[in-house]
């Protein structure tokens, strides 16, 4: 006999024996037995579970905690702040309406080369939150 014709016959119930195969509904070999479906089904819940809990504590730590201290400690700086302005304001009407002078060290305002929004007119080299109310100038 041919070797052509004895491989078709293989070939086709092959074929069929696959499709057999496919048709059948295919076990599962993790988890064969119905007590571990079960343990890992109770793990999973227990899981969503513990992180609800979780998600819902935190959000009770943030705002019962954390949104009350920011506000408390927003109304204490603010506090701190008001009294520093306010002796500022106290020591520029002792100095005839300017800033105290400073003693100036060596090491304080050291400008190795100039901002580049520096005013070249006035020679002043301030910082760019420069205020002048609050900060003396600084001169090249």
């Amino acid at each position: 006999m041919n070797a052509r014709f004895v491989a078709r016959p293989l070939a086709s119930a092959s074929r069929s024996l696959a499709a057999r195969q496919l048709a059948q509904p295919v076990a599962r070999r993790f988890a064969s037995s119905e007590a571990m479906g079960q343990e890992l089904v109770h793990e999973r819940d227990h899981a969503k579970d513990h992180a609800g809990k979780s998600a819902d504590m935190w959000r009770k730590v943030s705002v019962y905690g954390c949104i009350p201290f920011a506000i408390v400690m927003g109304v204490y700086i603010y506090q701190i702040e008001a009294a520093h302005i306010h002796h500022r304001d106290h020591e520029i009407a002792e100095n005839g309406g300017e800033l105290p002078e400073t003693t100036k060290y060596e090491y304080n305002d050291i400008r190795k080369k100039p901002f580049p929004w520096h005013n070249k007119d006035e020679g002043k080299d301030n910082s760019f939150f420069f205020n002048p109310k609050a900060n003396r100038d600084v001169g090249m």
